[in-house]
């Protein structure tokens, strides 16, 4: 049977499915040049900002994603990481994170919509007080065109932090842009990306997979948990011009971490099945 939700619950609508939250209160609703953002107060998972209509981070489970995309590559990198760029992120979750490590001299994060940042800053401090960081080196720009400048063999550590690729985030995993991320990337540098649900999204996870790999010589494939995204397990791709050896290289205890700890890198590295079908391996 079909419940009538009363008119103070939101919906995010993916393909044939919803996930839905009752809010308190709309606390920030702008169009900007690039999409509807939406900042909204929730009965159970704290405060949400919302792109279009789909749900970037919630305050409750953030923390999964957030820890994943950071920890994880910086736990298997060589060397010390001291420059790092982020592409999107402008709720400043992986700034956060990324802040934590004494080793990083420079993180420039890349994120298109300023309306995005500005939001995250009155309205999610506990993801975004780090972005005024004196290491941290906010750029407005599409992502990319700014890769297209960036210089040769310039960053330890590139995350691609960014929204579904759907319209300008698009171009995000197509081989040209991939070929930019190599070339900016130190010799035993590592790229790592969201590559969404093997549940709802295995399609865009085909694809990105087939694309990193037409670049880089090395790739690996990561997974996590985001209960409030759709399909709830959620993938990340790995890259590098140098193999990738799944042995923990830092194994630095990160304060103030609600799920990362270094014991789960093996886990996380391993393919269950489902993955290998939607990929081929």
């Amino acid at each position: 049977m079909t419940k009538e939700f009363p008119a103070n619950w939101v919906f995010e609508q993916y393909k044939n499915t919803a996930f839905g939250f009752e809010i308190k209160e709309v606390l920030y609703s702008k169009k900007s040049k690039y999409q509807l953002v939406e900042i909204l107060e929730t009965k159970d998972w704290g405060r949400v900002l919302m792109l279009d209509g789909l749900m970037m981070v919630t305050e409750k489970d953030e923390f999964f994603y957030h820890e994943t995309i950071t920890h994880l590559p910086m736990a298997l990198k060589e060397g010390k990481v001291k420059k790092v760029l982020v592409i999107g992120a402008g709720d400043g979750g992986t700034v956060r994170e990324l802040t934590k490590y004494s080793q990083i001299e420079k993180i420039d994060m890349v994120e298109i919509d300023e309306e995005v940042i500005s939001a995250s800053q009155k309205f999610l401090p506990s993801l975004s007080s780090k972005l005024s960081d004196k290491r941290v080196n906010i750029i407005v720009q599409d992502a990319s065109i700014f890769i297209q400048n960036a210089p040769n063999n310039e960053y330890d550590l590139i995350l691609a932090d960014s929204s579904d690729p759907e319209g300008f985030a698009a171009t995000l995993i197509e081989t040209p842009f991939y070929n930019q991320i190599k070339s900016a990337l130190t010799e035993n540098g590592i790229f790592m990306a969201q590559s969404g649900s093997p549940l709802l999204q295995a399609d865009e996870l085909n694809k990105t997979w087939k694309n990193l790999n037409l670049v880089f010589p090395h790739c690996e494939l990561a997974w996590s948990l985001t209960p409030s995204y759709p399909g709830s397990y959620w993938t990340y791709v790995l890259a590098s011009k140098t193999p990738i050896n799944k042995a923990i290289k830092q194994k630095i205890q990160i304060p103030d971490c609600k799920f990362w700890k270094p014991e789960l890198l093996e886990a996380l590295l391993a393919r269950p099945s489902l993955i290998e079908n939607i990929l081929n391996i």
